[in-house]
């Protein structure tokens, strides 16, 4: 059995070519998680990175779950926010499912790849069974990431203690992919989605106590 060391040495000696989307913390195809305690506005941090990465060109979907957007305006073209609403007081469709398929449908049907998910807490709270847990939310979240080679940006609360856990565990688990499903969610563009691919995860935007008294200080003077 012959091994190519000289390729292989080639491979890991190569620089990250990977796109930044905002510093040196979300990483393009990547998931990442900013958390803070509720009552600080994670919202207003969240949609500047956003139209930061808008201004550049990228298109961005903002799923405003939380419904904190209303007295704010985006300040790029091409950021667009997807307020989830049942379609009447009878309808059946669980709350996380209703936003997966309305994500799942802006990949099939535009050149959408980066969602800011805001949040997650909010997401989980108002569904039922399996999609009731934060933690199995973020990992139906990672594997449509990976499934779809999407970018996202998830927003969560402190006292969800299970999200960093759920995270920090998918980043070292693999997810297996089905051809048909990657198909079905994403379209022509991801065929290629149909081997086992490692998850990435972004940083954990954690902010430190005079990050969040500076973020307090800026959301006061909007």
């Amino acid at each position: 059995m012959n091994y190519d060391f000289i390729a292989a040495k080639k491979l890991f000696n190569e620089p990250d070519k990977s796109v930044s989307l905002y510093r040196n913390l979300w990483k393009e195809g990547s998931t990442a998680l900013l958390h803070a305690p509720r009552e600080l506005d994670k919202t207003g941090l969240a949609l500047s990175i956003a139209d930061e990465i808008a201004a550049k060109g990228r298109n961005v979907l903002y799923v405003n779950a939380e419904g904190r957007l209303n007295n704010r305006k985006a300040e790029s073209d091409n950021l667009f926010v997807y307020n989830p609403e049942f379609e009447s007081i009878d309808d059946k469709t669980d709350y996380a499912d209703l936003i997966f398929n309305a994500i799942e449908h802006a990949v099939r049907t535009t050149s959408i790849r980066t969602f800011v998910i805001d949040s997650v807490s909010r997401i989980a709270a108002l569904s039922f069974g399996r999609n009731g847990s934060v933690a199995y939310i973020m990992k139906r979240l990672v594997a449509l990431q990976v499934k779809c080679r999407l970018s996202l940006l998830v927003i969560a609360d402190d006292s969800t203690k299970s999200v960093n856990n759920s995270l920090l565990a998918l980043a070292a688990s693999e997810i297996t992919v089905q051809a048909e499903e990657s198909d079905g969610a994403c379209g022509a563009e991801s065929s290629r989605a149909d081997s086992p691919e490692k998850p990435q995860t972004g940083a954990l935007l954690t902010m430190t106590r005079q990050q969040r008294r500076a973020l307090s200080r800026r959301m006061a003077k909007r």
